[in-house]
């Protein structure tokens, strides 16, 4: 991801670009907390969620009428 601060025309005014994402802010202090904050969640180690034991699922139908048999 990428991760860019600009300043835009309006007096004021910051953006951060999270690639094609763009989220303003009114000073350059709250985007830099942003985007540090940002920066420690994704570097964040994360945990997978642990894979029990397999569980099967039978997919129930109801039963199927038969025709009698014709002699």
């Amino acid at each position: 991801m990428n991760i860019e601060i600009t300043q835009a025309r309006k007096p004021h005014c910051w953006v951060v670009y999270l690639d094609d994402l763009a989220v303003n802010f009114n000073s350059l202090e709250q985007a830099n907390a942003f985007v540090a904050q940002l920066k420690a969640r994704i570097a964040a180690p994360h945990v997978w969620p642990h894979a029990g034991p397999r569980e099967t699922f039978e997919r129930t139908l109801a039963p199927r009428k038969v025709a009698a048999a014709i002699k």
